[in-house]
Formats: structure tokens, C-alpha cells, sequence
């Protein structure tokens, strides 16, 4: 080192090059002073900024994500939640991606490259999870998947084989993942449907404090390693409630949350049954109003009294109109209706002259055996795209629906 070149005491910060000898003294009476003001005046600041941070850096309590509880860097754990997904079908959207690899657990975001001047796709993306085992799973389950036409290609990104190297915990070896859960199956009957292969110890779902159910994905473990080996190999695949599991080996270690025991300690966020409509506060919180205000229609239904224990519901811009039915519409949505419950009858009303006042051209009725399943359904299907086109749905008064479905032909009875 140069002779000339002053020292530094330990901690000291260099000065910027190019100042003279009194701006670079200005600039280290700044910093002294700086230096005073954070073990005086801002000791008490500093202090609740430190435990402030400390605090977010810890995971939620109701959350059952093992590399977040244990402390796995956010970024490490990003990556390896992250599969890059090619060879896209260019008219496919995010929100296609996002519902085909939702079956493997909740997914963070979709990213598509797009193309500056046209504005569309170029085929390839990425789709984040909230857990590592789901971007496994996809990676076992969609490379090479025919979707829209094309063959998917899905690898990891770039900076995969960087974030291994980071290093995580390990996996208990008697732990399973399980996906694309049933909302209407609880934690208790999915225990006992994995106890057949041998004493199960823990058996979490994800909970959403906002809806106060599951969010379709959890984790199973059991007393002995050989149990998980067997009930990942015979329960992936499965139909369960008319919804085929997805389950595999674990990927990262950790604790396990509480689960669904979690929202027993949780505010609900958000309640369906409100009088009013939600509005802000000056604390920055959701009250709810004291008045009911009629809220624009956008469904193309019409209005409806609050019909809170009905069995019905209907689905509206399912189609475009009465060219766009075909021989399977019923079924189909029967097919995602029963996700959700027990259904009686889907009808495919085309309404005539007279309703299409009130009614779109095309409705799709859904009558289920009990309230809760038509409220799952609401849940389900509102605000879901369907054949590129996204769907509205609401409760419709039963006796109404009768009347108006009593000679309708496009029936479907499961």
C-alpha cells in the first residue's frame, strides 16, 4: 500500500475521491455527527426499526410453509418455487396458465415475455408457486403436456442450480405433499384417508384467513418414512371429490404451521354476509357501512333480492351467445360444479325475447343440495375465466329459476 495513503480506523467510511482537504474534514464531521445522532437522539428509532424488521422477516403465524419457518432466505426459496414454462400456445393468457398449474398449489404470479411492438406473448414464461414441492410437482407432471396444441417444455431458471447451492433444510423423509384439495374436504378426512399406509403424526392445510377455508394444498407426514414412500406413489392421481390429487416427496424442511388451527386465532378479514357495502375508514381499515346501497350491475343478471339461502346459482358470459352452446356445455360445468358440492341439475337456459331484458341470451343455472355448496360456488366460479371469456356469478331465487328452467331441454343431471 502507498506510503501516503491515509489509514482508515475501523468502521470509517472512505471520503469521496476528487474533494479537497477541507471538503473531505466537512464531510467527516457529517459523518461523526451522523454517527452521534444514532447513538443519541435516534437510539429509540433505531431500536424500533431493528425489531420492526425482525418482525417481518418472520413468517406469518398461520402459514405451514416449512422453508419460511425455518428461515430460508425469501429469494432462495422464489427461485426454487419458479419453473420456466415454453412452447406456449400464443392465444393461451396468465390467467390460463395460472388455472391449468393451479392443481399444483397456489401460484404467486405468471410472467409472460411479451413482445414490445404487438403486445403479445412470444411463447414462453415463468409460473412462481407459494411452496417449493409445487413447482416439483409441476416439473414431474406438465413437461412435454400437450396444452392448446403444443408440447409444454418446462425446465428451472437460471439461477436454480445458484439458489440450491445456498443450501436449505432437508425434508423429514416421512413428509408428503398433497395438492389440488377439495375445499369441502377438511384436514380430518384427509388424515384419515392417509391413515390406511400407517400412523399419521401431522396433517396441514393451507389456510386463507379472507375466505376461512383451505387453499387446496398442505402436507401429510407420517410415523414412519416407508408410509410417506407408499402414499405418494398410490395417492398421486387419485380422484378425490372429483378432483385428482397431486402429491410427491417434499423438497424443503422445516416446521410445519398450525394450519386450519390458525384461523381460530385469526380476525376474519372478510365476511359474505354484509348488509352494506365495505368501506375504508379513517384508520385505513375495512368497517362495514350501516347503510345498504345499491351497488351497478354488471353481470347482465338481473337484480335480485338477497337470496342468502339458496341452493341455485347462476353463471352468466359463460358463452357468447346461443351459437357458442354445444352438447357438452351442461356437462362441463357440472364437472367443475361438483368441486364444490353435491349438484342436483346444471340447465343451459337461452332466454327469450321477453327476458332478455332482465337476463343475457345464455345462462347457465347450477342447482346444488345444500347453500354452502352453492356459496363455494360462488367463490369458485365468480370472476373466472372460461374459454377465454370470464365469468360472473351469483345466488338466484329457486322458485324463479323453476319457473323459468321448466321446459328448457339442455338439462344434465349427474
Amino acid at each position: 500500500m502507498d506510503s501516503h495513503t491515509p489509514q482508515l480506523a475501523e468502521g470509517q467510511t472512505p471520503a469521496p475521491d476528487g474533494l479537497t482537504a477541507e471538503q473531505q474534514s466537512g464531510v467527516a464531521k457529517a459523518r461523526a455527527y451522523a454517527r452521534e445522532l444514532q447513538e443519541t437522539v435516534f437510539k429509540d428509532v433505531v431500536a424500533q426499526e431493528l425489531v420492526r424488521r425482525a418482525a417481518e422477516a418472520q413468517p406469518a403465524a398461520s402459514t405451514v410453509n416449512p422453508g419460511l419457518r425455518s428461515g430460508v432466505d425469501a429469494r432462495t426459496l422464489s427461485v426454487l418455487s419458479r419453473v420456466y414454462v415454453g412452447s406456449i400456445n400464443f392465444e393461451l393468457t396468465e390467467e390460463h396458465m395460472r388455472r391449468v398449474f393451479g392443481e399444483f398449489g397456489s401460484v404467486c404470479s405468471v410472467s409472460m415475455a411479451r413482445d414490445t411492438a404487438t403486445g403479445r406473448h412470444k411463447g414462453f414464461g415463468f409460473v412462481e408457486f407459494d411452496v417449493p414441492e409445487a413447482a416439483a410437482l409441476a416439473m414431474d407432471s406438465m413437461d412435454g403436456t400437450m396444452l392448446g396444441g403444443r408440447a409444454l417444455r418446462l425446465g428451472r431458471p437460471n439461477n436454480y442450480a445458484q439458489a440450491v447451492a445456498q443450501g436449505f433444510p432437508r425434508p423429514p423423509p416421512e413428509r408428503i405433499y398433497v395438492a389440488n384439495v377439495n375445499r369441502a374436504v377438511s384436514e380430518q378426512v384427509l388424515r384419515e384417508i392417509f391413515t390406511p399406509f400407517g400412523d399419521v403424526t401431522e396433517c396441514v392445510l393451507a389456510s386463507n384467513v379472507n375466505t376461512r377455508e383451505h387453499m387446496g394444498w398442505g402436507f401429510v407426514e407420517f410415523a414412519k418414512a416407508d408410509a410417506a414412500v407408499q402414499a405418494a406413489q398410490a395417492m398421486n392421481g387419485l380422484e378425490l371429490a372429483a378432483m385428482v390429487l397431486r402429491v410427491r416427496a417434499c423438497v424443503v424442511g422445516g416446521p410445519l404451521g398450525p394450519g386450519m388451527a390458525a384461523l381460530d386465532a385469526e380476525p376474519s378479514v372478510a365476511q359474505s354476509d354484509h348488509t352494506g357495502p365495505a368501506v375504508q375508514s379513517d384508520h385505513g381499515s375495512a368497517v362495514q357501512s350501516d347503510y345498504s346501497v345499491a351497488q351497478p350491475d354488471h353481470t347482465g343478471l338481473p337484480a335480485q333480492p338477497d337470496h342468502s339461502g339458496s341452493t341455485v346459482v347462476v353463471l352468466s358470459n359463460v358463452v357468447g351467445g346461443r351459437a357458442d352452446v354445444d352438447d357438452d356445455l351442461a356437462s362441463d360445468m357440472a364437472g367443475e360444479g361438483t368441486k364444490c358440492g353435491l349438484v342436483r341439475k346444471v340447465v343451459v337456459h337461452i332466454a327469450t325475447q321477453a327476458e332478455l331484458e332482465e337476463l343475457q341470451e345464455v345462462c347457465v343455472f347450477v342447482e346444488y343440495a345444500e347453500h354452502e355448496a352453492a356459496r363455494r360456488a360462488i367463490e369458485l366460479f365468480d370472476g373466472r375465466w372460461f374459454g377465454g371469456r370470464r365469468v360472473a356469478a351469483a345466488l338466484f331465487d329457486v322458485d324463479l329459476f323453476r319457473k323459468l328452467t321448466s321446459s328448457d331441454t339442455m338439462v344434465f343431471i349427474p
